[in-house]
């Protein structure tokens, strides 16, 4: 009797310690991608973020293929994973007219191709395509205004395919200076035209305008005044005329550090032909800009993108590019100046998780070019997972998930975040939660030590009573938040970790960070 007893005895301790190991949380730490990983050198496709390419589309001389440039240039920088493109509609030969069925036809052909490639737009309308009294034709300002309030049905059509609007209408290259009609000699006139384009875009769209100055016209205009950023089209670092006084230590530089933390920058390098003294409109010789000290401007700045087609490899007629004899553009020493870690910890600028080391522990030379392609925009890295060892089908759970942004900048645009379980057939269950990317500040905003913040998704799991027993993979998904790009794979944010599996599904409709192996059992 005693040795049945005792049998009993040892069963139920047995049982309780099975049920508690059961219950019992996994930790799961997560590590960078090391230099020498399988596409560690490679850039991360993500969107809303990093280098971006630069189209022109004439509505009417380019109404027969006004997406040949933007093919052959996402061909030409595949390499360099872009995901954004600043996208002109020039509306020259519209000036006196309303825009016609087909003008709004050949802007509609590209966007169309950029959904199809996985691309958001940087977008801006323009007229005049040069400057210094040679561009013959512009728009006055009634004539401006009402294009725009013919786009507006256009721009609410395709706001989930518009990741930021430029002021552009004004002068030469939409960029405020030498406008036939000297509209950016009025700030009647430009006040005007920025108020007219915050009210025919989409009210959770930015519009980003040349220099502070111009954002200034609002400043008594709080709700307007919050959505506009900046861009600038002429970052050379050290002081210069053309630079409408925009390098450190100017008010307009000061500005831009102040309100960037909350707001998408973009910019621009001058031509390759300027740096290298070859622009015969430049007042003063050109000079390489020091990838370094561009570095450390974007980061200060918080810079979402940059063109990748400036200063670079482009063709131009001043400098032609051909790839076995590449001319010494700005870009092309990037690529050739190693990076300096001591120089990253001299400005608090941030460096991911083993990406100076290769998997062995031993130091990987990276040099700037690839560090200002992988930390620009945001640059998620998952740190810690906090889960039960076993799911039952039919209970709630706790996942804890924390993560860090490495990156220059917050995550901009409407993302939603999603726990979801990944069946062996491939089948998606999704488990949606309150978070919200956009909060995920690279650090707090007016820290001078400029530490890495800790941001934490807590989510309750509840299992369908129905879900199938067996072995699952838990992932993270950050799909687009519009329900027209929600399920295309190429619109979802991938996160920098070196042993985190990048799940696409067969259908492309999912782009899943998998985080870990979990069994489910059923309810019992």
């Amino acid at each position: 009797m005693k040795k049945i007893f005792f049998y009993i005895s040892i069963l139920s301790l047995c049982c309780v310690l099975y049920a508690c190991n059961k219950n019992k949380d996994r930790i799961i730490e997560f590590s960078g991608i090391y230099a020498d990983a399988p596409q560690g050198r490679q850039g991360l496709y993500n969107p809303d973020r990093g280098f971006r390419l630069e189209t022109a589309v004439d509505v009417v001389e380019d109404k027969d293929n006004p997406v040949k440039t933007l093919i052959s240039q996402s061909d030409k920088y595949k390499s360099d994973s872009v995901s954004l493109v600043q996208s002109y509609f020039y509306l020259t030969y519209t000036v006196g007219k309303e825009l016609s069925d087909e003008n709004f036809a050949v802007m509609q052909t590209y966007f169309d191709q950029l959904e199809k490639m996985g691309m958001k737009a940087v977008l801006r309308f323009a007229y005049e395509k040069d400057f210094m009294g040679r561009a013959a034709i512009g728009p006055n300002l009634d004539q401006a205004l009402s294009h725009l309030d013919q786009l507006k049905p256009f721009l609410e059509k395709n706001k989930n395919l518009i990741f930021v609007v430029q002021a552009g209408v004004i002068g030469a290259w939409g960029e405020w200076h030498a406008s036939v009609h000297n509209l950016h000699k009025s700030d009647e006139s430009k006040r005007a035209i920025l108020k007219k384009v915050l009210e025919v875009i989409p009210a959770d769209k930015m519009v980003q305008v040349r220099v502070p100055t111009y954002k200034n016209l609002l400043k008594d205009e709080p709700e307007l005044y919050k959505r506009i950023s900046f861009h600038d089209d002429f970052i050379v670092i050290k002081p210069e005329p053309w630079d409408a006084d925009m390098h450190e230590g100017t008010p307009n530089f000061n500005q831009i550090v102040r309100e960037s933390p909350y707001l998408i920058v973009d910019g621009e390098l001058p031509w390759g032909f300027w740096s290298v003294g070859k622009d015969p409109d430049a007042p003063t010789a050109g000079w390489l800009i020091d990838g370094h000290d561009a570095a450390r401007r974007l980061f200060l700045q918080h810079y979402t993108s940059l063109s990748v087609i400036h200063n670079y490899k482009e063709q131009h007629a001043n400098q032609t590019f051909e790839e076995d004899n590449a001319p010494e553009y700005s870009m092309v020493l990037w690529k050739k100046t190693p990076l300096s870690e001591e120089f990253l910890q001299k400005n608090h600028m941030p460096l991911s998780s083993n990406y100076t080391l290769n998997q062995d522990g031993s130091k990987a030379e990276r040099n700037i070019f690839e560090y200002i392609r992988d930390h620009m925009g945001y640059r998620i890295e998952l740190q810690k997972l906090q889960i039960p060892s076993e799911l039952e089908s039919g209970k709630s759970s706790t996942v804890k998930l924390e993560l860090i942004n490495k990156g220059f900048a917050a995550v901009f645009g409407d993302h939603s975040v999603y726990f979801v379980l990944v069946d062996s057939k491939g089948k998606v269950t999704e488990f949606p939660t309150n978070c919200n990317p956009n909060d995920w500040q690279p650090y707090q905003p007016g820290d001078s030590t400029y530490t890495s913040l800790q941001h934490v998704i807590i989510s309750e799991i509840n299992l369908p009573p129905g879900l199938v027993s067996g072995n699952y993979k838990l992932g993270l998904w950050i799909p687009d938040g519009s329900e027209q790009l929600k399920y295309n794979n190429r619109y979802a944010i991938k996160c920098a970790n070196g042993d985190i599996q990048w799940m696409v599904t067969d259908d492309k409709k999912y782009g899943i960070n998998i985080l870990s192996d979990i069994q489910i059992s059923a309810n019992q």
